[in-house]
């Protein structure tokens, strides 16, 4: 009997349909075209050898079941896992980006979408399902329990999956389970941990486990043959090489690996820019960008294939996490630019001190403080100047006063339009907020959370900033940029377009002083660029709803978080103008305002945009003084000296500067 003949008859038990029999074989006949018989031990290469592939699969199963596992980091199945989400998994309950979903009697189907059903539509709730994190959970549960449920359900899964899903001809389209990422994240780690958990379970039959082992397979060549670019290259590359590395009994798998270790190399060096930040500046993607580095580097140097790690490779690593540590909140979190949800500093400095070796700033950031020491500068504060993020801090202590003050590109993917965007961090307290723009959906909250009039910008005759270039920095940013004891200066202008007409009616320069160690002096300058008088409105967002007005001050505000800091907010304009201020929460009509739109840890709810606007002006200067203040204490005094001259009273120091000098 021809080998086709003997795999279709294996494979017949599988499924009652002829096509989805013919898939299975497909896959079967795929991954024995590329198995080496010499490295399957004899019972695999005699089986072959007399053309019984019925012996054959049986061998090969057999040597998966009894291979060594590779133990390393986190691809091996011993490990921590949840019950709950199991059980949950065995049900048909799912969960991805925070949206719910039961499907019947358990019966999942790999290609449909529940937002197409609950709205609003988010692509990502079906390409996430497909990244498949929870298979790895289960198999975590089955080793650490023996619940051969656990296993049944993996194995209704695998082969619902492989019969259901095909390479569409839109791969990296809605809807479809085989978008590149999604191959990657599975190889780089969901389904090296669920073969490494199930392959010895007897639930688990030897052609569904090799199915298993011929679809990875069949995913590798088809990233080789179609990459990307950007961080989704990373992680596809990433996933090809952990596959190649770990199966080496492929005859592809020397190459393919070379090829995928040649990607990481050259797009780590591409995507990393001179002061160690990734270039889509934003912390979420830079760390996505360094796992996949670091993982690459330490399943080389597991399985002694250092040799195909280039020089420098570990020193951009390096580069990467000091950019970490030097964006670091007093938290110890990184500040949300373009499309980020909260990330902890540790998530690298942690990794990185154990694969690559202890440093005083790692131990700093891994012991909250108690050992080590901060990055050594003039000051706490730092500028990264590919970037553009000028970050003032008082300290590096735990209660510290903060502030990025965004002067940089777009960034190559993920961007926002916030240029000249600034928040405000005292201690672990976000006082004035970027929410990082929420969940990949198609609403109004996410173009909202994308846009101008979600930051901490200015608009000008009601339209918010709309920029299309620079997408990156091939030169070091001139910001201006000034730390010392006193204060930290930075400055920067935008001149670009404004609105969905691209015009350009208006230009704005932010100047940025840090009167150390208390308050931030924020001053911009609105200058018509057409000849024409302008409205002009300066927005801040604090995720509260509550504020209260500050009894002498026109238009001074102060937050009410109910926590133990709060913001005080003091204009001092020119009252010729009459700015009005406003406060607008969870409004929708005519513009969406007043929301925050986070991801993950803090979903769409209702907050509030502190704004003031001058009317039918040419020029204008906004000049907004902002304290970061514990709740109950005394309120700073701010005295006009001259019309341009400040004295400030706040902490029991006295502050006074020019508005015409702030870097002096």
């Amino acid at each position: 009997m021809e080998r086709r003949e003997q795999f279709l008859e294996l494979v017949s038990r599988l499924s009652d349909s002829g096509e989805i029999v013919a898939k299975y074989a497909d896959h079967l006949e795929e991954l024995f075209d590329v198995l080496i018989p010499e490295k399957l031990g004899s019972a695999f290469h005699d089986a072959v050898k007399a053309g019984d592939y019925r012996a054959a699969v049986s061998a090969c199963a057999d040597y998966y079941r009894k291979k060594a596992g590779a133990s390393i980091g986190d691809l091996t199945a011993e490990g921590g896992y949840s019950i709950d989400q199991a059980e949950k998994t065995v049900k048909g309950i799912m969960r991805e980006v925070n949206i719910d979903w039961t499907f019947p009697n358990g019966e999942v189907d790999f290609l449909f979408d529940p937002t197409s059903v609950k709205g609003p539509i988010n692509h990502e709730w079906l390409w996430q399902f497909n990244r498949h994190g929870y298979w790895a959970n289960l198999a975590r549960a089955y080793v650490g329990t023996g619940d051969e449920r656990y296993a049944e359900t993996f194995r209704a899964h695998i082969l619902k999956w492989i019969a259901q899903t095909v390479i569409p001809e839109r791969w990296n389209g809605p809807g479809s389970a085989w978008r590149t990422i999604e191959c990657g994240i599975r190889l780089l780690g969901s389904w090296q941990v669920t073969f490494d958990g199930f392959r010895r379970s007897a639930t688990v039959d030897d052609v569904t486990l090799l199915l298993f082992l011929a679809s990875m397979h069949r995913q590798s060549v088809h990233l080789v043959d179609h990459p990307t670019g950007g961080n989704w290259l990373m992680m596809e590359s990433n996933g090809v090489y952990t596959f190649s590395a770990l199966f080496t009994e492929l005859s592809d798998s020397e190459k393919n690996r070379c090829i995928a270790s040649g990607r990481l190399l050259y797009e780590l060096e591409k995507q990393i820019l001179p002061d160690g930040m990734h270039n889509e500046l934003s912390p979420d993607y830079q760390i996505v960008v360094y796992n996949c580095a670091t993982n690459f580097y330490s399943l080389a140097v597991a399985l002694g294939l250092e040799s195909e790690v280039s020089d420098g490779f570990v020193e951009l690593i390096k580069k990467t996490v000091n950019a970490a540590i030097l964006l670091s909140t007093p938290g110890f979190t990184q500040p949300r630019t373009n499309d980020c949800y909260t990330i902890t500093t540790e998530r690298s400095t942690m990794r990185t001190s154990a694969l690559l070796g202890d440093k005083p700033e790692y131990r700093f950031v891994n012991t909250k403080r108690a050992e080590g020491a901060p990055p050594v500068g003039p000051t706490a504060s730092a500028f990264l100047p590919y970037a553009g993020f000028a970050v003032m801090r008082s300290d590096w202590g735990a209660d510290a006063a903060y502030m990025c003050f965004d002067v940089g590109p777009l960034g190559t993917g993920h961007m926002h339009q916030d240029k000249l965007n600034i928040n405000i961090y005292k201690g672990r307290e976000e006082l004035i907020y970027d929410d990082g723009g929420g969940q990949y959906e198609i609403s109004r909250a996410r173009t909202y959370a994308l846009s101008g009039y979600g930051h901490n910008t200015v608009l000008v005759d009601g339209l918010a900033q709309q920029r299309r270039t620079p997408l990156q920095s091939s030169e070091p940013i001139d910001a201006g940029w000034i730390t010392n004891d006193v204060f930290d200066y930075a400055v920067a202008s935008y001149t670009d377009t404004y609105g969905g007409e691209m015009i350009k009616p208006a230009t704005q320069t932010r100047e940025v002083r840090f009167c150390k160690p208390g308050f931030f002096c924020v001053s911009d300058t609105m200058r018509s660029a057409d000849g024409n008088a302008h409205d002009y409105e300066i927005l801040f967002h604090l995720d509260t709803t509550e504020i209260k007005p500050l009894d002498g001050y026109e238009n001074g505000v102060i937050s009410d978080f109910g926590r133990k800091y709060d913001i005080v907010i003091i204009p001092v304009d020119d009252p010729a103008a009459k700015p009005e201020l406003f406060a607008v929460s969870a409004a929708t009509e005519p513009q969406f305002q007043g929301w925050y739109n986070g991801r993950n840890e803090n979903n769409l709810h209702e907050a509030i945009t502190v704004s003031r606007k001058v009317s039918g002006v040419s020029d204008y200067r906004f000049t907004t003084l902002l304290f970061p203040i514990e709740a109950g204490a005394e309120l700073p005094t701010v005295d006009k000296l001259s019309d341009d001259r400040l004295r400030v009273v706040f902490e029991g120091k006295e502050y006074s500067f020019d508005l015409n000098a702030l870097n002096k």
